[in-house]
């Protein structure tokens, strides 16, 4: 996916972030990886970069996500 090595990129080197609308496409692949909506309090790219394993999830966000922490990296 474009989008997560843009992130990559953008993570150590200056650059702006993914287009928003980018952003959204993949948050709606990971939670149809997840069979359902997640994290909705989270930002595009946090959720991209955790949903890809790219940022750990914190124990407060393994809390709050219950069971389905355990499927986490969605997509790797």
């Amino acid at each position: 996916m474009r989008t997560v090595h843009h992130l990559d990129l953008t993570a150590h080197l200056p650059g702006p972030p993914p287009a928003p609308e980018v952003l959204r496409l993949v948050r709606d692949v990971l939670d149809g990886l997840a069979g359902r909506p997640l994290a909705q309090d989270w930002d595009d790219v946090h959720y991209v970069r955790v949903g890809t394993g790219r940022t750990p999830l914190t124990a407060a966000e393994r809390e709050s996500l219950g069971p389905v922490a355990e499927l986490f990296p969605l997509f790797g």
